[in-house]
C-alpha cells in the first residue's frame, strides 16, 4: 500500500511522498540533486550578439550603422538575435529614481522600460531585413522566427523587476543587462554569447583611465574570479554563471567599432578576448 492511500485511510487526508517535502528549494543538498549529466538544449545552434547600450547606441549612427551592417551579412549563414541594452539613460533614471527613494523592484522596472525604447529604435532600422520585437513572454516563438529567417530583438535585462532580489551591498539592482543576456543564453542552450562593446575585449585594468593597462586575449572565469579585476568590460554576476554554466561555456567580448569583430567571434574565432569555463 503507497503511503499516500495509508495516510489518507488512516488520518482522512492525502499526503504524496516527495523528495521536497520540507525542503527549501535553495537547500545545496536538492541543488545538487537537480543537476544533470547530458540537459537538453533547447536551441543549439542560436547565437545571442547582445549590443552595448553606452558603448554602442549612444553613438548614434556612427556607432550603431556599422555593427548592423555586419549584422546583415550574417544573416543567412547563422540564427541570431540581438539583445540591446539601456546605455546612459539607464543611468541618468536610476539617479533620479534614487533620489526619489525607488526600491530596488522599482529601479529594475525603470531600467526595462529604458531598453524597450532601444530595442524599438533597432527594430525600426533592421525592420527591412525581417527583424521583429520579441518580448520576453513570447520567446517560446523564437524557433519559429529563427527558421523564417527572421532576426528577433529582444532587451538584455532579467525580467526581475519588482521581484529583483536584494543587492548585495546598496540599492542598485545587481542582475545587469550582461547577465540577463547571458542567461538566456545559457537557459536556451545556445551555440554562442558574444558581447559588442566599445573596447577589445577585457583588459586587467580600465584602459580609459590607465595607459599600461594589459589586453587579455583569453581567460577562464575561475581566474577573473580568483584574481583581482576592479574594472570588469561586463557584469560581475555573467563570469560567476560562467563558471557555472552547462552549456554555453565561453563568451566572446568584441570591439564592435571595429568591423570584422563579431564575424569572427561567430565563426568561434577570437576577435577580442574569450572568457571559458575550465573544466575541472
Amino acid at each position: 500500500m503507497s503511503q499516500f492511500v495509508k495516510d489518507k485511510e488512516e488520518k482522512g487526508r492525502t499526503h504524496m511522498d516527495s523528495r521536497f517535502m520540507r525542503e527549501s528549494l535553495v537547500d545545496k543538498d536538492v541543488l545538487h540533486s537537480a543537476v544533470v549529466e547530458n540537459e537538453i538544449a533547447i536551441l543549439p545552434y542560436l547565437n545571442i550578439i547582445n549590443i552595448g547600450g553606452k558603448s554602442i547606441i549612444d553613438r548614434g549612427r556612427e556607432g550603431v550603422f556599422p555593427v548592423l551592417d555586419e549584422l546583415k551579412e550574417l544573416k543567412g549563414k547563422f540564427k541570431f538575435v540581438i539583445g540591446v541594452t539601456g546605455g546612459a539613460r539607464v543611468r541618468h533614471s536610476m539617479a533620479i529614481g534614487l533620489d526619489f527613494g525607488l526600491p530596488t523592484g522599482g529601479l529594475a522596472m525603470v531600467v526595462g522600460a529604458i531598453e524597450e525604447q532601444n530595442a524599438t529604435m533597432i527594430y525600426s532600422l533592421m525592420a527591412k531585413e525581417g527583424a521583429v520585437r520579441v518580448p520576453k513572454d513570447h520567446y517560446t516563438d523564437l524557433p519559429h522566427y529563427l527558421d523564417n529567417g527572421m532576426i528577433p530583438i529582444l532587451t538584455s535585462n532579467p525580467p526581475h523587476h519588482y521581484w529583483e532580489k536584494p543587492p548585495k551591498n546598496g540599492v542598485l539592482p545587481e542582475s545587469g543587462a550582461d547577465f540577463g543576456a547571458y542567461m538566456t543564453a545559457e537557459g536556451l542552450g545556445g551555440r554562442s554569447m558574444i558581447f559588442v562593446k566599445d573596447q577589445d575585449g577585457l583588459y586587467d585594468k580600465d584602459p580609459s583611465k590607465h595607459a599600461d593597462a594589459k589586453h587579455i586575449e583569453r581567460i577562464s572565469a575561475q581566474e577573473i574570479l580568483a584574481g583581482d579585476f576592479p574594472d570588469l568590460i561586463v557584469d560581475r554576476m555573467v563570469i560567476e554563471m560562467l563558471a557555472k554554466a552547462r552549456h554555453v561555456k565561453e563568451i566572446h567580448i568584441v570591439n564592435g567599432l571595429k568591423p570584422g569583430n563579431i564575424t569572427k567571434a561567430i565563426n568561434g574565432e577570437n576577435g577580442g578576448t574569450i572568457i571559458y569555463k575550465e573544466e575541472k
